[in-house]
């Protein structure tokens, strides 16, 4: 197949211009969209192997992650950061069992959470710890992956990741395993 003979296959196949969704600014619309990305964000973390809880506002939630949570490294606290610097020797983080974590946002699409750096001290946290808790505004959730890059894209950090679920892998013969390379157990708070 000649070069002129492909150009014109692909000028003959182009995909049509669909224009993209319009922002919703009736504010009852707005509250049922914003509450369906909360039920659907809720239902795909729970198939993904992450379970959640709800609360009401920051003070509910200090008082929650305190009586539930009382032996975790808080890292929504600025002074445990000092203990967990990212020059800190691996084997420190790694007696670390539960960990607590603010994220930016959520995605309802697939039940993921991003964070960035600015969140925690130490690359390994998210990783290493065996639970892993993370805090979110429920106002931050998102519909899709699309939504998510085109928020982070114009930020500068030097590390962010996409967090969905408890970390599991599975062999060829189907043998299931949590905590292979991260949490065992991920759970988030909306607030």
């Amino acid at each position: 197949m000649g070069r002129d003979k492909i150009l014109q296959t692909i000028r003959e196949n182009k995909t049509k211009v669909t224009p993209l969704p319009k922002t919703i600014t009736d504010t009852n619309l707005k509250e049922k969209f914003d509450s369906g990305l909360i039920n659907r964000f809720k239902e795909i973390l729970q198939h993904v192997g992450g379970d959640y809880f709800e609360v009401n506002g920051t003070e509910e939630l200090n008082a929650f992650t305190e009586r539930h949570f009382s032996g975790a490294a808080n890292f929504r606290k600025k002074e445990i950061w000092k203990r967990y610097p990212p020059d800190c020797p691996k084997e420190n983080i790694a007696q670390l069992k539960t960990v607590i974590l603010e994220v930016q946002f959520g995605v309802a699409e697939n039940g993921a959470v991003w964070v960035d750096e600015s969140n925690f001290p130490n690359r390994l946290l998210p990783f290493i710890a065996e639970e892993l808790i993370v805090c979110l505004d429920s106002k931050q959730i998102i519909s899709d992956m699309h939504e998510a890059y085109f928020r982070i894209a114009n930020k500068v950090t030097g590390f962010g990741v996409f967090i969905s679920g408890p970390s599991k892998t599975a062999d060829i013969e189907q043998n299931l395993v949590f905590g292979a390379h991260g949490a065992k157990k991920t759970t988030v708070i909306l607030y």
